[in-house]
């Protein structure tokens, strides 16, 4: 629903790419009723077809679909407006320059390494159309705190660099980097922040972690964001 009204808001409805899809693509069948087209991506093929008919069955008994076809393979996605694909690096986006209207991102940059973010964003950049937009759902929380409530949602912020390479394990890879280094990294590649919504959710900050970060950004603190750019044309 947030990407939803920053696409209408800001008139950005005709070709939207996304990078992190995903398994259902819930997210991306919602939206089929407002964009025209999309193109979803993933660094691996991620998709359940299973679980993309179930969401369009259920996505249908609340809002009328563009299609009513049920969806068992690609080209019954295009009926959508949608086209997956994968193995797709984001940081080499195959459409010409200042094609794409908006690029949503949900949950995905938490577990994507600082110099990747980098590269897909400048690339981004490039591809963006000078009034496009960048709608961004960020997790900044501990995801293991996600299933076991005995720890913080910011407890992997007590670990230093050192300690976390160890317990980060690649195939959950979380990169911790907190709500104003991603506002850094946007605004030295040129884009900037036009809304930013912040979550805080974790009141229980343990002495040990807060005073790590005295000196910075008070919004080290955010459990999750919402954050919309554009070009700082």
């Amino acid at each position: 629903q947030m990407h939803k009204d920053a696409l209408e808001k800001y008139e950005s409805t005709n070709l939207l790419f996304e990078f992190g899809a995903g398994k259902s693509l819930v997210q991306n069948l919602y939206l089929s009723n407002w964009v025209k087209k999309q193109i979803v991506v993933d660094l691996y093929p991620m998709i359940d077809f299973k679980l993309c008919d179930y969401a369009r069955e259920k996505l249908s008994k609340i809002n009328k679909l563009r299609s009513k076809v049920r969806i068992k393979n690609l080209k019954d996605l295009e009926n959508f407006g949608i086209y997956y694909i994968a193995p797709y690096n984001a940081t080499k986006i195959h459409l010409p320059d200042k094609s794409i209207d908006a690029c949503v991102s949900t949950n995905t940059l938490e577990h994507i390494p600082k110099v990747n973010i980098i590269e897909i964003f400048s690339e981004l950049y490039r591809k963006i159309k000078d009034d496009g937009i960048v709608s961004l759902l960020i997790d900044y929380s501990d995801h293991y705190a996600h299933t076991d409530n005995n720890i913080s949602l910011l407890n992997y912020l007590r670990f230093t660099s050192y300690q976390w390479k160890r317990y980060n394990h690649k195939f959950h890879y979380q990169n911790r980097l907190r709500h104003y280094e991603y506002i850094n990294i946007f605004e030295k590649i040129g884009f900037k922040v036009i809304n930013e919504d912040l979550v805080y959710a974790e009141n229980n900050i343990p002495t040990i972690i807060s005073d790590s970060f005295k000196n910075v950004s008070p919004t080290w603190r955010a459990t999750s964001a919402h954050i919309i750019l554009k070009k700082a044309i």
